[in-house]
């Protein structure tokens, strides 16, 4: 992502070295992820939230808008 100027947030490898805001975890996440499980084949489906941290963030960025 930022070899297309888009740095991930507190990932120290593919970012631009910048943590502004001091998190622990990379500004990543998929709020639903589906799949075909391995053995059995079966659908699988998962649904995340998004992490406070991450939520926090995006609200300190909306309000800079």
């Amino acid at each position: 992502m930022a070899e297309i100027g888009y740095p991930v947030v507190g990932d120290m490898v593919y970012s631009n070295g910048k943590n502004p805001f001091g998190i622990e975890g990379q500004m990543l996440h998929a709020k639903k992820i589906e799949f075909i499980h391995p053995r059995t084949k079966e659908k699988m489906e998962i649904e995340a939230p998004i992490p406070s941290y991450f939520k926090k963030v995006l609200d300190t960025l909306e309000g800079e808008n």
